[in-house]
């Protein structure tokens, strides 16, 4: 059960000591491009992103410059790949598999460095209508790929329809939820942004154990919380009309 509490601030000091969390090899390659502050890589990573924000405490300015080097990172590969310009934030955050952090520096109401952007490659090519490593032309109508189907499964268990990875939310919901360390609030983030049940995350206020948010979702709830349930994302209603979401059984 997650708990219901006010929320303050997180110091500034404990935000610029947290990591992301990421793989030794790519740290690794991050901190190569760092040295040269070059933009490198292409594609589904794109690495030497600027990040940068200025906003009324650093949460939010991290929040800001991540959303700005997002959009940034598929500007480029758009280019590059010949995909659809002008998406909005909530559709970008949706095709993100993770941020990486070359080099930062955080004060109380800014944000400065540089990061690697990665792209969820089957969903980027599913917004371009192609498989990945494919050819245009290889998706059906809608952006789903042929042989998915919607409805009911062969055993009755009803089953969400496909969705396309740039759709926009539907529906929206508002949640809060718990954790025990900011590595653990970033994983349960990234596992949300990584299902495609899940457009966008709004953060409305976080702390050093809780944080609110609105949830912005492809399917109804209903349909939504059993596919979360199976990366690890555990979502229950409360009785004020919100929703508790957190990483199942505490991982």
């Amino acid at each position: 059960m997650l708990r219901a509490a006010a929320f303050s601030v997180l110091p500034a000091l404990f935000l610029a000591a947290a990591p992301l969390p990421g793989g030794g090899a790519r740290a690794q390659d991050a901190a190569a491009t760092a040295s040269t502050g070059a933009p490198t890589g292409g594609g589904y990573s794109q690495r030497g992103v600027p990040a940068e924000a200025t906003a009324e405490n650093a949460v939010k300015a991290r929040e800001l410059a991540y959303a700005s080097a997002q959009r940034i990172a598929y500007g480029r590969m758009a280019t590059e790949l010949g995909l659809p310009q002008g998406l909005s934030a909530g559709q970008i955050d949706g095709l993100v598999s993770s941020v990486v952090v070359e080099q930062e520096r955080s004060t109380l109401t800014g944000f400065n460095g540089r990061v690697t952007v990665n792209f969820n490659p089957r969903r980027v090519a599913a917004l371009g209508g192609r498989t990945p490593g494919g050819d245009a032309g290889t998706a059906v109508a809608g952006g789903a790929s042929s042989g998915i189907s919607s409805g009911t499964s062969s055993g009755g268990t009803l089953t969400p329809p496909p969705v396309s990875a740039g759709a926009p939310a539907s529906s929206w919901v508002d949640a809060a939820a718990s954790y025990g360390s900011l590595g653990q609030w970033l994983d349960l983030r990234r596992r949300l942004l990584a299902n495609p049940d899940v457009a966008s995350v709004e953060l409305r206020a976080i702390s050093t154990d809780r944080a609110r948010f609105r949830l912005g979702l492809r399917n109804p709830v209903n349909l939504a919380a059993p596919d979360l349930a199976r990366v690890g994302v555990a979502m229950e209603p409360a009785p004020d009309g919100t929703w508790r979401i957190g990483l199942a059984g505490g991982a």
